[in-house]
């Protein structure tokens, strides 16, 4: 079959079709030869390096150039100095992108409009002194640095929009090093007279995302927000050191500024940590959210916390309140305030990873508790803060037709106590002990030493001494930074009774726990009555009535003052004073020490006059496998006055 010739006007049309397509080619060729050529690099290298260096100071600019077909140039590497020799540079680009405009560059101008950063690292220096210092020069006002270019109007064009990838910052604090990164994102800022306004999104490593967006008028404290999508925790914060290491943590914030007042609301979720000193092993996973609002004045040094609302759980089954204020000048007072309002204790427990959480020791409590704690001092001065506190635990009673737990501590029992070798021989609490004494028949004088030395406020708190916990978690550190005196008696109970001699975070919140349960199944009598028959009176030596006939070779019943008063300054370490006493003699430290828990009684009306002064020359004499040793009494004068 012949084909039938195309008509003349349709091949007249492809011909001149197939020559303005040649034409075009051998002009775009001509084009990218002329964009490549050594005056256009020339002329655009002489174009960015004053800029450059108006905005950052002197530059270091590599030879690379590269001109892309429509307007794109590629330039590095590109390497800002340290203001000191000897640092890294405080900003190195590997490769420096930007998309420009062809009419401009024609014209002998350079106009940007869009600027690629990549590899790009940033050396803050110590404290970051070196970026501070950077951004101040960028913070000055362009049109005030950059010379006007030829032929232009004088009207600033629109700022770029930055993209980068690869961004890793760096700090030095301390002594150690923080990083953070790879980053990658944009921004764009826009300014319009005496307004200004930034939106930047970063992808962070592990993936998430970070929007920020701020504006500001004139003086005016700026507005905007801030989200955080999905941020993991562990590779966001892979170069920064940590006290307790942690593993996985997804982050959800947004947080909006206003004029003075900032409102928030974020979550971490699937957070497991771990440290020597938090726990024996793993913590979590944990789920932690807050939300709430602080307002702020810069003028008056001066932030107000308004209702934070912290949780714990996966629903946030654990929750409490904290408000509050801060003045940060030089006289400036802080006050805070944390509640918990009728939370239930199971809830409180079930909310908490395994490792914080108390055991069956003792029988499972239903019902809640309250709890309103006041932190108040100078700010500046930590040693003078003070903190105070009441627990409410009215709601509490053992759950129905649960038993006593692992130790019925309401009838007499037997348990084994925790040596530095494993668990001691076994003990029993109670009248088929020989050496067990009721606390009926306890010399009350005794119980008042005890309570002076150990726990002035047993009768008063629900298992805690706010106060004394706030001087020891206060102290100033030339005074040893941690001094005896947070644990109260019910504390001491709770650590002997069931918990191992590990030092971590998570033994002290069982303890806590555990110390709530006893005081909310516990009289104060038994308590009490427990905490003297139990606890450790030096090597070997548990209860009182043990106590008593290893250290004088008497029933406890019939102890005399001094040698109370002796029993009670040995307990918070009697292993050690009890090399003493082997020894025959006290140190005179320590017989002070004696001499001043007589002068407190007395103080506290426990001892007339007559009783101190006998007390005081009434030399101790010690029984040790059929011995006596005599020690010499020390006298203290009697206050002269109160206080």
């Amino acid at each position: 079959m012949r084909r039938r010739p195309l008509p003349s006007f349709l091949r007249r049309a492809l011909l001149a079709l197939g020559l303005l397509l040649a034409l075009g080619g051998v002009l775009l060729l001509a084009a990218h030869a002329a964009l490549r050529s050594e005056a256009v690099r020339t002329r655009v290298l002489a174009q960015v390096r004053p800029r450059l260096e108006a905005r950052l100071g002197p530059v270091t600019l590599g030879p690379r150039v590269h001109l892309g077909w429509r307007g794109q140039v590629r330039l590095g590497p590109l390497e800002v100095p340290a203001s000191r020799p000897g640092l890294p540079p405080v900003l190195h680009v590997e490769q420096l992108g930007a998309a420009v405009r062809l009419s401009a560059l024609a014209r002998g101008r350079l106009e940007v409009k869009r600027v690629e950063l990549s590899d790009v690292k940033v050396e803050a220096g110590e404290e970051g002194r070196e970026l501070r210092a950077l951004l101040s020069r960028l913070r000055t006002p362009q049109r005030e640095r950059v010379p006007a270019a030829p032929g232009s109007t004088g009207a600033a064009p629109p700022l770029p929009r930055l993209v980068f990838d690869g961004l890793q910052l760096a700090v030095d604090h301390g002594g150690q090093r923080y990083a953070v990164g790879p980053l990658a994102g944009q921004v764009q800022l826009e300014r319009e007279a005496d307004a200004q306004r930034v939106e930047a999104q970063l992808q962070l490593p592990g993936g998430g995302e970070a929007r920020l967006t701020l504006a500001r008028e004139g003086e005016a404290l700026p507005t905007g927000s801030l989200e955080l999508k999905d941020a993991q925790l562990a590779p966001l914060l892979a170069g920064v050191p940590q006290a307790a290491p942690l593993t996985g943590g997804k982050v959800q914030l947004q947080l909006a500024l206003e004029a003075g007042a900032a409102r928030f609301e974020g979550s971490v979720s699937e957070l497991v940590l771990q440290h020597p000193r938090l726990a024996e092993g793993p913590v979590g996973p944990l789920r932690l959210s807050a939300e709430g609002q602080v307002a702020f004045s810069l003028a008056r040094r001066h932030l107000r916390l308004q209702a934070l609302q912290l949780a714990v759980g996966e629903k946030g089954e654990a929750r409490a309140t904290l408000e509050g204020e801060a003045g940060f000048g030089r006289e400036g007072q802080l006050a805070l305030q944390a509640r918990v309002a009728q939370l239930p204790y199971q809830a409180a427990v079930d909310a908490l990873p395994e490792a914080f959480r108390p055991g069956p020791e003792v029988a499972r409590l239903a019902g809640e508790f309250g709890a309103q704690l006041q932190l108040q001092g100078p700010v500046w001065q930590r040693e003078a803060w003070r903190l105070t506190g009441r627990l409410n635990l009215s709601g509490l009673k053992q759950a129905e037709g649960a038993r006593g737990g692992t130790l019925d501590l309401r009838r007499p029992f037997s348990y084994r106590p925790l040596t530095a070798e494993g668990r001691g021989r076994e003990l029993h609490v109670g009248p088929a002990n020989p050496d067990f004494v009721p606390l009926a028949e306890v010399p009350p004088l005794l119980v008042r030493a005890v309570l002076l030395s150990e726990d002035s406020m047993f009768y008063s708190h629900r298992g805690f001494d706010f106060e004394a916990l706030g001087g020891n978690l206060f102290a100033a550190e030339e005074e040893g930074g941690v001094v005896r005196g947070g644990s109260t008696i019910p504390q001491q109970l709770a650590k002997n009774l069931f918990l191992s001699r590990e030092k971590t975070y998570a033994r002290k919140v069982r303890e806590a726990f555990l110390t709530l349960a006893l005081e909310a199944s516990l009289s104060k009598a038994r308590e009490l009555e427990i905490y003297l028959n139990i606890i450790e009176w030096g090597p070997g030596l548990y209860g009182l009535g043990e106590a008593a006939r290893h250290y004088f070779g008497k029933d406890a019943r019939t102890l005399d003052v001094k040698e109370l008063a002796f029993l009670a300054t040995i307990i918070p370490n009697p292993v050690r004073y009890h090399g003493y006493c082997t020894r025959g003699a006290l140190t005179e430290v320590w017989e002070q020490r004696v001499n001043e828990l007589l002068l407190k009684m007395h103080d506290a009306g426990d001892l007339t006059p007559e009783q101190l002064a006998e007390a005081q020359r009434t030399p101790l004499h010690f029984t040790h496998g059929g011995t006596r040793a005599p020690l010499v009494p020390v006298f203290l004068p009697l206050p002269s006055g109160p206080g």
